[in-house]
């Protein structure tokens, strides 16, 4: 019951944050958010649900937000967001991903929300149900760790 509540509250705060669609919710892989969430110190926990808007440190905007971190055009952000980039395709190597798969995630992170996962993957048909949740759910979605679960279910 606590679990049902739970998932409902979060559903509509994400909804009301403008997260995400309360439609695209449950494609969400929450168990590994979950997961990966329980491996941080608690005030971590909580500055990454609570997080406080402010002033950019890189270009100096004004209510800085996660959509603005990941989007900073600064070139010191912008080359820190690429060795990300490539730290998270090293990690998804040695898991074992598909290369392809690799190669597609990397070119949708570095278009920074400006290309859709679909129009990457169009000539590859085993992809197509991934590319179709992450683009429901949003390039900010899979930046903040929220992977459909369809992804997931891939590497099974």
């Amino acid at each position: 019951m606590y679990d049902d509540w739970g998932m409902r509250e979060a559903r509509a705060l994400m909804t009301k944050r403008k997260r995400g669609s309360e439609d695209n919710f449950d494609k969400i892989f929450w168990e590994g958010v979950a997961a990966a969430m329980i491996a941080y110190p608690q005030m971590f926990r909580v500055y990454i649900t609570k997080h406080v808007e402010n002033v950019c440190p890189c270009c100096g905007v004004q209510d800085e937000s996660t959509g603005h971190i990941t989007r900073c055009t600064d070139e010191g952000r912008t080359e820190m967001f690429y060795e990300s980039v490539d730290i998270l395709c090293d990690f998804l190597s040695e898991t074992h991903m598909d290369g392809r798969l690799i190669d597609c995630i990397a070119t949708y992170l570095e278009h920074r929300g400006e290309k859709t996962m679909t129009s990457i993957t169009h000539r590859m048909p085993l992809f197509a149900t991934i590319a179709a949740d992450i683009d429901a759910l949003g390039w900010d979605c899979l930046l903040e760790g929220r992977i459909p679960t369809s992804l997931v279910d891939l590497q099974l």
